[in-house]
């Protein structure tokens, strides 16, 4: 009965996990049909001559928990990660900023062997 729990639970984890995921995923098509839509707009206004005040998209990542990025930095690596990465590389492959890796692997610095200094710095699995 227990161990029928146990994976109810863990197919519930499972389903809300993969939720997200496609979240994730809509909002990054989202981001870029909306840059699409951007760079349109700038080559209709360089057709017809009239200018428009030019922003910059702002891009939005989602929230993501500790434990969560832990997890996906360590999927990362052991995809991918046989020759190092850096906090730019890592952060475009689970869809973070370069800082908030930058701060994670700061706070937890157990989680990847560091080598370098400055920009230079590539991260290891231990």
């Amino acid at each position: 009965m227990a161990n029928a729990l146990d994976q109810i639970q863990a197919l519930e984890l499972q389903i809300r996990q993969l939720k997200e995921d496609a979240i994730l995923e809509l909002k990054e098509k989202l981001i870029s049909a909306r840059r699409a839509v951007a760079d349109l707009e700038k080559e209709i206004e360089s057709l017809t001559g009239h200018a428009a005040p030019i922003g910059t998209i702002r891009i939005r990542r989602g929230s993501i928990s500790d434990e969560d990025l832990k997890r996906k930095i360590l999927e990362v690596f052991a995809m991918n990660g046989t020759h190092g990465m850096n906090a730019k590389q890592i952060a475009e492959t689970v869809v973070q900023s370069p800082i908030r890796i930058r701060d994670f692997l700061k706070k937890n610095p157990k989680v990847l062997k560091r080598q370098g200094a400055g920009a230079g710095t590539k991260f290891f699995l231990p």
